[in-house]
Order: structure tokens, then C-alpha cells, then sequence
């Protein structure tokens, strides 16, 4: 049995962990659950605690499904998480409380009124998103202050779990850091200064590495939580973004991720960062040293749960029967998404189906798709080399059709089935070994678009 690796991802709704097989990239074996969720006066929270419980009994259950041939066999353990999530930690390393989500909005308020001066003290290279922790800092020292006090130090919540295995330091990885607002990509060095602004500048802040890096070591406790032997490498993960990229197949400058969920998600990986043409642009360090991204998301299935729940219609019921086979152009109704995020619709007639409303939306989500990318490749002055999509939308043959029709660089659709924890395993194989295992599969590939349906959609939507 070849060496094998693990991979926990602390997701925002799940918690995965799988084992990979290094030499061949193979699936061992996978287990999941709820990533525990909480209130605090209003506020959704992670609890470190609670989370740190669920992925070890994952990782467990993951590991006893394996076999014993495979766990002996352990060669690393790496950990992915939600990217703008702190865990505050007191001397004695334990956190001082829960954690506010990425998504609660505790920071949007702070994000407007210290911008300005986050950017004379503490200038960092692209924007700074409001869920960057710098944000959820401020929030913590204005409505927790007893907390933030006691906190010395802080690091994220997959950086935090994987420092709970065993000895070794204390750590922040590359690309978690970029999502933090108090780091600059291209110098890969903190911003410190940011800490003072937002009322938290007693906090230290971690040590950096590298996505990929071997930190410390499963301790004896923690080994046998998981069953396994003591000593294996503990190895720094990433943002689980850009751990799924990795595992895709996103390796190289002018490869495009998207990754097509609630929020659908646009990367792009480049090798350099230029200061004055990424300043209105989200960015940072990839995980794969080295190289960075540039970050934009288009609103896509959070407009589909919408106008679906509007129709009356099932959003979970199969795309293609939703479609019922509508043409190409939607029948004449034409769809905008705006900066705003906003929806507009043309051409609606009186007896509009809800089948052309759901096509128009499909066209008008893949132009916004590819105007978000020909932006980013023109910001990072590269052109796409590949375009790797993942999510559920790619189950849809229509879907995939007009996504391969609309679009910069060619599609490859790919079987992205728990990415993000395979892409820290991938992570951890590096760490070890030195090379990469080979990407997920790609989807078995459509009959090829003929020119005169290629025309039809350039008529239909430009």
C-alpha cells in the first residue's frame, strides 16, 4: 500500500474529511456532517470547539472506512476552511469565544468607516472585502471587548484545527492570510499596522508559510482520537476556494476556476500582481506558491433560488426539466445582472413561461460570467487558458451548453464531488512526496457545438 493522505475541509453547512491515495490520486474514502452552527445575541457563529469535534470524527470515520492498511499508511494531514474566519486565542493558546461567520455581516458597518484609514496606515495591494477579518476585528473589539482583550494572538479556523492535532507552531498560510485585509500579496508580508485602527493592536499575528508546508506533527492524544499512529506530518492547508481550484486542475498562470454555487465564483491564476491595476479587485496568494488570484463572484444561484421560488417551482427539481427544451434566445426576453447584483428583464410578454423566464436567466448569468472573466483577464493582463467549472448546474446538459457556447477560453466541466477537502489532501501529498496527485476527473465531454448553433447563441445574446 503506497503512502496515503488526509484532508479535512470545515465547511460553512459541512464538515469533510477524505483519504487520498497519493500514487494515484485515488479516493479512499470520505465522511461528512453539519459544521455546527450557533447564535450568539443574534450573531451566526462557528464555535471552535464544536467544529473541532465534528472534523475529527470525520477524519475518523473517513480513516476506520479505509481499512488498517491505509491508516498505517497515513503520511500527512492538511486542513481547509472558510476563509475569513479568526479564531482569537488567549496565552494559553485556547479561544476566548466563538466565531462570527463569514457571512453574518458583523463587519460590513466597520468596513465603511475605517477604510479610509486601513488604507493610509496599513495600504495593502487589491480591495478589502467587508467579511475580511480585519472587518470582524472591529466588530469584536466594539461588542466584544472582554474577549478581545483577552485574546493575544489570532489565526484561522483550519489553521487553528490543524495546531489542535498536535505539536507545532502556530501558523497562517498564504492564502488565508489574503483574506484577512492586514496582508499584501505581493510582498507576502503582514500589514500590522491595520490591527491599531480597528481597536486590536495588543493582537500578535501568526507566523506565514507557504499553502503546503509542513508545520508540526500528530500528537499521541489526537492520534488515537483518530486511530492512528503519532508523528505524521501536520501540513499548512488554504482557503477552500482555492483548495477545490487545486484539485480541479486550476496549476497554472491563465487557468480559471469557477465554481458554480450560491455565490458563483470566479478565480483566476496568475504570476504576478500588479499594485495599480488590481486596486478595485480582490486578491492575493494562491496555493500553490508562487503564483496568486484575482477573485470575483457573480450572483448566480442566489438568483435562481429566487426567481425558482417566485415561479413556484422546486429549485432541487432537475435544470433540464425546469427548461422543458426552450430555444436558444429565450424567446426573445433578454436578462441583465447589474454591479449592483440587480436582475433587470426585457421583452417579457403577458403569457411568459416560467420555463423562458428560467432560460433568460441562464443566458443572462453566463454573459455576466463571461464579462466578470474578461475583466479579471484584462486586469491581470493574461488570457484565459482554461476554464474549469465545478457545481451542481453542471449537472444540466443544457447548462453545460450554454455555458460552453458563452464564455472566455474553453470549458472543461469537472466531477468536483468534495474538491476542497481533496485539494488540502493534494496539499498535504505535495508537502510530503514533492509533486501533485493528477486533478479530479472531467466530466464526460458533450458532442461538440456545430458553427451554426455557435451563431445562434452569438445572435441570441452577443
Amino acid at each position: 500500500m503506497t503512502a496515503t493522505f488526509l484532508g479535512i475541509d470545515v465547511g460553512t453547512t459541512r464538515t469533510k474529511a477524505v483519504l487520498l491515495e497519493a500514487g494515484g490520486g485515488t479516493v479512499l474514502a470520505a465522511a461528512a456532517a453539519p459544521t455546527p452552527q450557533g447564535d450568539a445575541g443574534g450573531v451566526a457563529v462557528h464555535s471552535p470547539g464544536a467544529v473541532r469535534g465534528v472534523a475529527v470524527d470525520a477524519a475518523r470515520r473517513a480513516l476506520a472506512e479505509a481499512g488498517p492498511e491505509a491508516r498505517a499508511g497515513l503520511g500527512g494531514i492538511a486542513v481547509t476552511s472558510v476563509g475569513e474566519e479568526a479564531v482569537l486565542l488567549d496565552a494559553a493558546a485556547r479561544p476566548v469565544g466563538d466565531v462570527p461567520t463569514w457571512f453574518s455581516g458583523v463587519g460590513h458597518a466597520p468596513a465603511r468607516e475605517h477604510a479610509a484609514e486601513l488604507d493610509r496606515h496599513a495600504p495593502v495591494t487589491g480591495l478589502r472585502h467587508p467579511e475580511y477579518t480585519v472587518h470582524t476585528l472591529a466588530w469584536w473589539a466594539r461588542s466584544r471587548p472582554a474577549q478581545a482583550r483577552a485574546a493575544v494572538t489570532l489565526t484561522d479556523l483550519g489553521s487553528w484545527l490543524l495546531s489542535s492535532l498536535g505539536p507545532g507552531d502556530l501558523v497562517m498560510d498564504h492564502s488565508h492570510a489574503s483574506r484577512t485585509g492586514l496582508f499584501d500579496a505581493p510582498s507576502r508580508s503582514w500589514r500590522a499596522e491595520g490591527l491599531a485602527v480597528v481597536g486590536t493592536g495588543h493582537l500578535a499575528l501568526p507566523r506565514l508559510v507557504p499553502s503546503g508546508t509542513v508545520v508540526g506533527e500528530l500528537g499521541r492524544e489526537p492520534a488515537a482520537e483518530l486511530g492512528v499512529a503519532a508523528g505524521v506530518p501536520l501540513v499548512s492547508g488554504g482557503h477552500d476556494h482555492f483548495c477545490g481550484a487545486l484539485a480541479a486542475g486550476a496549476r497554472s498562470p491563465g487557468d480559471l476556476f469557477i465554481s458554480a454555487g450560491t455565490s458563483e465564483a470566479h478565480l483566476l491564476v496568475t504570476d504576478s500582481l500588479d499594485p495599480a491595476a488590481t486596486a478595485d479587485s480582490e486578491v492575493g496568494c494562491f496555493v500553490t506558491d508562487g503564483l496568486f488570484y484575482l477573485h470575483a463572484a457573480v450572483p448566480s444561484g442566489g438568483l435562481y433560488l429566487t426567481w425558482t421560488r417566485l415561479l413556484g417551482l422546486d429549485p432541487a427539481a432537475p435544470l433540464d426539466a425546469l427548461l422543458d427544451g426552450e430555444p436558444v434566445g429565450s424567446r426573445g426576453v433578454r436578462g441583465r445582472v447589474g454591479a449592483d447584483r440587480r436582475l433587470a428583464l426585457d421583452g417579457l410578454p403577458l403569457d411568459v413561461s416560467p420555463a423562458t423566464l428560467l432560460r433568460a436567466l441562464m443566458e443572462a448569468t453566463a454573459v455576466a460570467s463571461r464579462d466578470l472573466t474578461r475583466a479579471l483577464s484584462s486586469t491581470a493582463g493574461r488570457g484565459v487558458a482554461q476554464r474549469l467549472v465545478a457545481g451542481r448546474p453542471t449537472e444540466s446538459a443544457t447548462w453545460r451548453e450554454i455555458r460552453t457556447a458563452v464564455g472566455e477560453g474553453a470549458a472543461a466541466f469537472v466531477d468536483a464531488k468534495e474538491a476542497t477537502a481533496l485539494g488540502a489532501a493534494h496539499l498535504a501529498v505535495r508537502a510530503v512526496t514533492g509533486t501533485l496527485p493528477p486533478p479530479v476527473p472531467r466530466r464526460r465531454p458533450d458532442a461538440p457545438l456545430t458553427s451554426a448553433r455557435l451563431e445562434e447563441y452569438a445572435r441570441a445574446v452577443g
